[in-house]
């Protein structure tokens, strides 16, 4: 049977060009959604644009503390051919990367234990809560003090955000998972190890992977505190020095610089979220 646009069932056709109709039909749904989203982005873009354009015209705020989006792009252009730029974008990418990745890992292999473990979570709670409650503006300079003024500091604040972001969304995906479906796995023999890997652990993965994405962002902005406080290199210099020269184009160049390595950061998450889903589908077929 074929659907017809005015929703009629017509004709008699086999299954396999039946299912090759709805596969059809969902990409070009597909592709109408991802125009949709392109526009939207783009209309947001240039409304921004334009807000911001009329403010620095009309005066409403005064030029020294903002620029003009011209301005900015021109800022951009000519940072981007100066080499110590790449070299701040470059540093500052790095150590977010590595607080983003070690912050995670320490996050999670925490977080799974501790799901399990009532009297380990019960023990280890107020610590952690204590700790998270410390504001991380405050421990940059402790920590620039022990390591140096190197790449190890801004790693270990950014780490340290990261961490109770991993730590909590994990032991929140996995304590939420279904507990019959568990049992029943349980009943048919599995292991405690089969268990949480085929049952526990997929339902948990949403969590985890919002808690990466969310990571990701925590990691550049630890990094660019720390670098704020004090280092030899990276974008919060940059940040710091503009800023004492009120240079204000520069200024907001480096923040679009900052938001750019979010963004990939975000974006590598969510490859390895593609990859993960499709290692997943794979392994059930």
């Amino acid at each position: 049977m074929i659907l017809t646009e005015d929703g009629q069932w017509v004709g008699q056709r086999p299954s396999s060009s039946f299912d090759e109709d709805i596969i059809q039909a969902r990409r070009r749904k597909k592709i109408r959604d991802d125009l949709l989203v392109i526009t939207l982005c783009t209309s947001i873009l240039l409304i921004v644009i334009g807000v911001w354009q009329i403010v620095h015209v009309t005066g409403l705020v005064k030029p020294i503390f903002i620029s003009d989006p011209l301005s900015v792009a021109n800022a951009v252009w000519t940072l981007l051919n100066n080499e110590a730029t790449w070299r701040a974008i470059g540093a500052t990418f790095q150590a977010s990367l590595l607080g983003l990745i070690v912050g995670a890992t320490l996050g999670i292999a925490l977080g799974i234990p501790m799901a399990h473990v009532d009297v380990m979570r019960r023990a280890l709670q107020p610590y952690l809560t204590i700790f998270n409650a410390l504001p991380r503006p405050a421990l940059a300079p402790i920590f620039i003090l022990w390591f140096g003024l190197g790449t190890t500091p801004k790693v270990v604040v950014a780490a340290t955000i990261v961490f109770f972001v991993l730590l909590a969304n994990t032991m929140a995906g996995i304590r939420s998972g279904n507990a019959d479906i568990a049992f029943l796995g349980r009943s048919l023999g599995m292991s405690k190890w089969q268990t949480f890997r085929m049952i526990e652990l997929p339902q948990a993965m949403p969590a985890i992977i919002a808690g990466l994405r969310l990571g990701a962002v925590y990691a550049v902005l630890g990094v660019v505190v720390s670098e704020i406080v004090a280092a030899y290199e990276g974008l919060g210099q940059l940040l710091v020095r503009f800023t004492n020269q009120f240079s204000i184009a520069e200024s907001f160049a480096v923040l679009s610089f900052m938001a750019a390595l979010a963004l990939i950061l975000d974006f590598g998450v969510s490859l390895v979220q593609r990859r993960i889903t499709w290692r997943s589908g794979t392994e059930m077929d």
